[in-house]
């Protein structure tokens, strides 16, 4: 990478933003092939409607649909607002990452979380399901930068650290002398590991309180993995709290503006995972400044 920030290099960023791009139409393919169990690398890219095997000049991303006004060009066959939306969402989200972070692994991490999460959104939307594979791609990934974290900054500084006091002489009650003078050791454990525990842990509570309050399956495993997963990447504190805050205040106001506009009733399922997914991406991105707002909305130290 050149010395400075990348806003000074528009051909850079033009760069990333079409490379990102073509990333989001390969995750397109993910979103139609992987609930249906097919290959995401064979057979070629294929109209939907007449099954003709699509061109390079077809395939260009975001153009294309500006091009030919979303419409196959073989069939006239009017296709999804899906596909260039994620292809321009995916660009932005390349480009983002390396303004906010730089080129570091933590823009790295963010543009693999984003991509499986994108994924996520728009599988459990239509499917109802959420992939194990890409749960734990967000998992590996979590894990990963804790490593690179934990080998260049130290315990000290990335680790979580619990407080245990050395045990007391033996019949020295609490309040004496030693008590207040009994030596303070410090257990350090992996972040990415106290938050998987943490996040998978919490919704698996959620869940079986919702289950029990609405007397049917209110979340499913698919979400509780996602959370754990989540959490290997954000870790196990306020970040946390601030994404499972959000995805409950995002998911309650979307379920009530559905049934309020009767594309959903109260009996259906609304799906979890698209409210997970998008917070996700938002707490990537913004997850001091929330955190901060929630500590401070609710008084925590």
């Amino acid at each position: 990478m050149p010395p400075g920030p990348i806003t000074d290099y528009p051909l850079l960023m033009v760069l990333l933003f079409a490379i990102g791009s073509v990333v989001g139409s390969f995750l397109n393919v993910c979103i139609f092939r992987l609930p249906e169990a097919e290959s995401i690398i064979s057979p070629p890219s294929r109209c939907g409607s007449c099954g003709h095997q699509l061109g390079f000049i077809d395939l260009i991303p975001v153009l294309s649909a500006l091009i030919f006004r979303f419409r196959c060009r073989y069939c006239g066959h009017r296709y999804s607002w899906q596909y260039p939306f994620v292809e321009a969402l995916t660009g932005t989200i390349f480009l983002a990452s390396v303004i906010v972070f730089g080129p570091t692994p933590e823009a790295a991490v963010t543009i693999v979380v984003s991509c499986s999460l994108i994924v996520i959104f728009f599988i459990d939307l239509r499917y109802l399901i959420i992939p194990d594979g890409l749960n734990a791609i967000i998992l590996i990934c979590g894990l990963s930068l804790d490593a690179y974290l934990l080998a260049t900054r130290g315990w000290h500084n990335t680790a979580v650290r619990f407080q245990e006091v050395f045990p007391l002489p033996l019949g020295a009650p609490p309040t004496s002398v030693d008590a207040l003078t009994s030596p303070i050791h410090w257990v350090y454990l992996p972040r990415s590991v106290v938050g998987m525990l943490v996040g998978a842990g919490l919704f698996l509570l959620i869940s079986w309180a919702a289950s029990k309050v609405f007397r049917k399956e209110a979340m499913g495993g698919g979400d509780v993995k996602l959370a754990g997963a989540m959490g290997a990447v954000l870790g196990g504190g306020y970040v946390f709290l601030a994404y499972t805050l959000l995805s409950i205040v995002l998911g309650a106001a979307v379920g009530i503006l559905l049934i309020a506009l009767r594309i959903r009733s109260r009996r259906d399922q609304i799906p979890f995972g698209p409210m997970m997914a998008v917070c996700g991406i938002i707490m990537l991105f913004w997850k001091d400044p929330i955190a901060s707002f929630i500590a401070q909305l609710y008084h925590l130290p």
